[in-house]
C-alpha cells in the first residue's frame, strides 16, 4: 500500500531538486546522546558540562530537520541552499550536531578568571578525546562532519541583544579550540574528519 509522504516532506524534496541535488536517501531521526563531565576545583566549586550530539546518518536527514524547524522563515530556500553548501551535501557522509550546556554549583560570578581558564582547559582536552574516540552512536569515519551552533548569552550579562552577540562570539572561539572553523553567516561552525580521523575546520 502506498503511503503519501507529509506535505512538508514533499516540499523539501522539491526544494532539493530546485537546488540541483538528486538524493533518494531515506530520512532517519535519531535520539540525541548526552555525556556528562564534572570538573571540581580545589576550592570545592564545580561545573558540570553536558556534552550532546544529535547523530544524523545522512546529510539529507539533517537538512530536512533544519527545513522543518525553519519552515516559516521567509528566506527558507536561501537558508537551505547555504546549509547544503556548508555541509558539503554532495559528499554522502554522516553529520552530527553537537552542543553543550554548563551547570554551576555556585553563582558564576564566584568563579575567578583563573578557575574558568583551568576548567576550560580540562573541557577542551576531554571533548577532543570524545571527538577522536567517537560517540555512543557515532564513531568517526573519513568525511564525516560535525556542526555546532554557538548561539547563547554571555555569562552574567542577561539575555540582551548585546549579551547574545558577545556570547555567540565567545562560544565560536571555544569551537575553534575544539577544531571547528569560523562562524558562518548561517550561524553555524563546521568541521570535517580527514583521512587520519582528525577534525579539520571548514
Amino acid at each position: 500500500m502506498f503511503i503519501k509522504p507529509p506535505q512538508k516532506r514533499l516540499e523539501f524534496e522539491k526544494l532539493l531538486r530546485e537546488l540541483g541535488y538528486k538524493d533518494r536517501s531515506p530520512i532517519y531521526f535519531e535520539e540525541k546522546v548526552t555525556k556528562q563531565i564534572n570538573y571540581v576545583l580545589p576550592s570545592g566549586k564545580a561545573m558540570g558540562f553536558y556534552n550532546t550530539i544529535v547523530p544524523y546518518y545522512n546529510k539529507k536527514s539533517y537538512l530536512y530537520t533544519e527545513f522543518y524547524q525553519n519552515y516559516h522563515e521567509p528566506n527558507l530556500k536561501d537558508l537551505i541552499k547555504s546549509l547544503a553548501e556548508n555541509i558539503l551535501f554532495s559528499e554522502k557522509t554522516r553529520i552530527g550536531e553537537v552542543y553543550w550546556k554548563v551547570v554551576y554549583t555556585n553563582n558564576p560570578t564566584e568563579f575567578t578568571l583563573e578557575e574558568r581558564r583551568a576548567i576550560f582547559q580540562y573541557f577542551v582536552k576531554d571533548v577532543k578525546k570524545w571527538f577522536t574516540n567517537g560517540f555512543v552512536k557515532f564513531e568517526p569515519r573519513e568525511g564525516d562532519m560535525l556542526v555546532s551552533n554557538p548561539y547563547g548569552p554571555k555569562i552574567n550579562k542577561g539575555f540582551t541583544n548585546y549579551s547574545m552577540d558577545e556570547g555567540t562570539k565567545q562560544r565560536a572561539l571555544w569551537n575553534k579550540r575544539l577544531g571547528f572553523g569560523d562562524l558562518k553567516t548561517d550561524g553555524f561552525c563546521y568541521a570535517r574528519y580527514d583521512q587520519n580521523l582528525k577534525l579539520r575546520p571548514l
